[in-house]
């Protein structure tokens, strides 16, 4: 039998084969090691391990980590939506804009609202003012296609908001369910609640969208449009997808109760999730105001006053922060009150006062004939002093 041939240098190439196989062997091992290191150092949280055993050692690794499951506690909004779904509405306005070859020219624009009061005859709708300001028609929808004329009742620019009146014989005649939704409180709301907002974002109807508040208490200033001044306003912050179209609109907690009205959202490139909300305990007794009287017009005291802050209070050895009284106009609520120069305004109806915001706020809840009871610091001595709110003249 012939002896067996073999390719020329066979013996270099197996000397460089057993040569990689036994460098092989060692990279396999050496990684052993390395991740052997790695893992005990990860699950049990030290940078030691203990010796391999024997002459031929494998990886010893220990007790397996413990495993925590992660809860779900995502809130389940399905029900909340459907208790308030029927009370949003979406609101449609027309509004003049100025002739052209003796013709009207109109723009039109879109917003939401919710109802918030029904009586014998009519439905009351909440919304922002900057929806309908300066309006010539508007129109209300339950359902996205049928459209119902409502008229303006009132507006408070100052807070921007508004309340429409639709009447209950059109409603019925269009044959849609409709509510009026139920009020919450927004001052026990926390960041991190989870929220709902409800309205017809992009004039495409009723959308909801879910997040959280993400802060509160925070003062913000928005250009009104008739005026191009900026008005500051006292919101909350969510990050539940805001869009033109949702002002005026609600915000739901999980119960299904309006803790706010949706009203400006801030706007730039790399920017998401900044909306903000008017909070429904701010405005509320204003909504109920404006439907009774149709008038935004706030209470008058007749007084000038200026913010005394820390630095001032200590400078001056005072026993608070608050509004000075800086005027007192003769034959006015404040007058007939007794209040004087120099007096600090630190409570307005058990509301602490610390600035001219607070005071203000405090003024737009309250209506013209109020008797309201302010707290003040007079000489360092603490006083207690009724006025009847009236009506600026």
């Amino acid at each position: 039998m012939p002896s067996p041939s073999y390719p020329q240098n066979f013996f270099r190439y197996f000397l460089l084969a057993l040569l990689a196989v036994c460098l092989g062997g060692a990279t396999l091992f050496g990684g052993l090691g390395a991740g052997r290191t790695a893992m005990l150092h990860f699950f049990q949280g030290s940078d030691s391990a203990p010796a391999l055993s024997g002459g031929v050692s494998t990886p010893q690794f220990g007790p397996p980590p413990h495993i925590f499951p992660i809860a779900c506690t995502e809130v389940d909004f399905t029900d909340a939506i459907d208790l308030v779904r029927n009370a949003v509405v979406s609101i449609t306005m027309e509004a003049e804009v100025g002739i052209s070859r003796g013709v009207p020219r109109f723009v039109e624009g879109s917003g939401s609202g919710f109802i918030f009061y029904i009586d014998d005859t009519y439905a009351y709708i909440a919304t922002n003012n900057h929806v309908v300001e300066n309006a010539s028609r508007i129109t209300i929808s339950l359902d996205d296609e049928t459209n119902i004329t409502a008229h303006l009742v009132g507006a408070k620019p100052e807070t921007d908001l508004a309340v429409l009146s639709v009447p209950l014989l059109s409603l019925h005649e269009s044959g849609k369910p409709f509510t009026a939704a139920a009020l919450g409180c927004s001052n026990s709301l926390r960041m991190g609640d989870s929220v709902v907002a409800i309205g017809n974002a992009l004039g495409e109807g009723k959308r909801t969208t879910q997040g959280i508040v993400s802060a509160l208490n925070l003062l913000i200033r928005v250009p009104n449009p008739a005026t191009g001044e900026h008005l500051p306003l006292n919101v909350f912050q969510t990050d539940a997808a805001v869009n033109r179209g949702n002002s005026g609109g609600p915000l739901i907690n999980a119960q299904g109760e309006v803790v706010g009205i949706i009203t400006a959202k801030f706007m730039g490139i790399g920017v998401e999730g900044m909306g903000y909300v008017l909070p429904i305990d701010n405005v509320r007794d204003m909504l109920n105001y404006l439907r009774e009287t149709g008038t935004g017009i706030m209470p008058f005291m007749g007084i000038g006053h200026d913010t005394i802050d820390e630095n001032l209070r200590v400078q001056f050895n005072l026993p608070s922060v608050g509004q000075w009284i800086t005027r007192v106009t003769p034959y006015t609520p404040a007058y007939e009150a007794g209040l004087q120069l120099g007096d600090l305004i630190v409570r307005f109806n058990g509301i602490t006062i610390t600035n001219f915001y607070d005071l203000r706020d405090a003024l737009i809840a309250s209506r013209i004939g109020e008797t309201v009871t302010l707290g003040i610091y007079r000489n360092n001595e603490f006083l207690e002093v009724p006025i009847t709110l009236g009506a600026p003249r």
